[in-house]
């Protein structure tokens, strides 16, 4: 179950890499899956945005929807939900995960707000089978804090075009009742084929975190080498031997 949740972080982090800043966007992508010599396709994943007005000031809605098929569902069952508001600028507002897994049934939200010189997140999950909170936290920091969507706002603002490979960047991220270090890597240029036929000039990213004291990849994200970031295709590790792909179409 860890690298499933690892799997579903990360798909939806470079998912979204295509969706702000670009009003009423909507993006489709199919999922394949391998597990050793097994390949199959194993569902798709829906991205679109809205300009709104939230809590009296502009914001961008951004959700997300992931569904697998009856096949994959065997191998784990994916029925989420996201929604994030953002401010104009990519500040995180207010960010909530509908989890459906099975039986398993959870919805984590997270309220960010301020106070003078420390920035705040209160993150809360519930069991909605039950309709009882399961977990509280609060975390303060003396920086910003990001959830997926103001995280990908953040990188679209980076210039990596006088960029050498390896270059890093680490940032704070809600994940769940934690706030965790995702560190993003620029690791080149490649030529990419997308299930619409056609073939992008894309940047490839990887994004890591550290477990145990190593570091591991969890992610390599190949999107495209402009302004929009349009997420091409995304190669994602479950486990060893297993890994799932999504191709936009």
């Amino acid at each position: 179950m860890v690298g499933v949740r690892f799997f579903k972080t990360s798909l939806i982090a470079l998912l979204l890499l295509g969706a702000l800043h670009v009003s009423a966007s909507d993006y489709r992508f199919n999922l394949y899956l391998s597990v050793g010599p097994i390949k199959m396709k194993a569902g798709t994943a829906r991205l679109y945005d809205t300009d709104i007005i939230f809590d009296g000031r502009p914001a961008i809605r951004t959700a997300m929807e992931m569904s697998t098929n009856p096949t994959a569902d065997k191998v784990f069952c994916l029925r989420d939900t996201i929604e994030s508001y953002n401010t104009k600028d990519g500040e995180s507002i207010f960010f909530s995960k509908k989890v459906n897994e099975g039986s398993k049934h959870n919805l984590e939200t997270a309220s960010f707000s301020k106070d003078r010189d420390k920035f705040i997140v209160n993150m809360t999950t519930w069991n909605m089978n039950t309709r009882e909170r399961t977990s509280h936290s609060t975390e303060w920091r003396p920086t910003r804090i990001f959830d997926l969507m103001s995280m990908i706002a953040f990188t679209q603002k980076i210039d990596t075009s006088e960029s050498e490979p390896g270059r890093t960047e680490s940032l704070p991220m809600v994940n769940g009742d934690m706030v965790v270090e995702q560190y993003l890597v620029y690791t080149g240029n490649k030529q990419v084929k997308a299930d619409n036929g056609r073939t992008y000039d894309c940047m490839v990213i990887s994004i890591r975190d550290y477990k145990e004291g190593k570091e591991r990849e969890t992610v390599k994200a190949y999107v495209t080498n402009d302004s929009k970031h349009t997420p091409i295709q995304l190669d994602i590790i479950l486990g060893t031997g297993t890994s799932i792909k999504a191709v936009l179409k």
